[in-house]
């Protein structure tokens, strides 16, 4: 049990230092931007609207508390990328290549693994 605490608390934090690291370097409307030139209308408000869960689904993630809820929501947004940004960039993130899906399938993983443990 001990290893899913901290498996929770790592993938909390990870996902809190995204929001709070967009949030502070003011980087939520490129963001925005990003998604509207994806095909997304509401890309301004959908990047704030993963911004901010990522602070606060992180959080909760890396509290203990609504562990599943947190899950979803981040296992959404990753997903999302996958399509978006990674599966065409193929599988390496560095080395390889650039960009690719293997980060993300990992944190997929372990959001899975967390989920089966979530208590709510």
């Amino acid at each position: 049990m001990f290893s899913a605490l901290i498996l929770r608390v790592v993938m909390g934090v990870i996902f809190v230092s995204h929001g709070a690291a967009r949030i502070y370097y003011g980087s939520v409307s490129e963001f925005g931007s990003f998604l509207d030139g994806k095909g997304f209308m509401i890309g301004f408000f959908l990047a704030w609207l993963i911004t901010i869960g990522e602070v606060v689904f992180g959080t909760l993630l890396a509290a203990g508390y609504k562990v599943k809820y947190s899950v979803i929501f981040h296992a959404v947004v990753i997903l999302g990328g996958l399509v978006l940004i990674h599966i065409p960039n193929g599988w390496f993130v560095v080395g390889h290549g650039s960009g690719g899906v293997e980060y993300s399938l990992l944190i997929l993983a372990v959001l899975l693994f967390l989920y089966s443990k979530g208590k709510n």
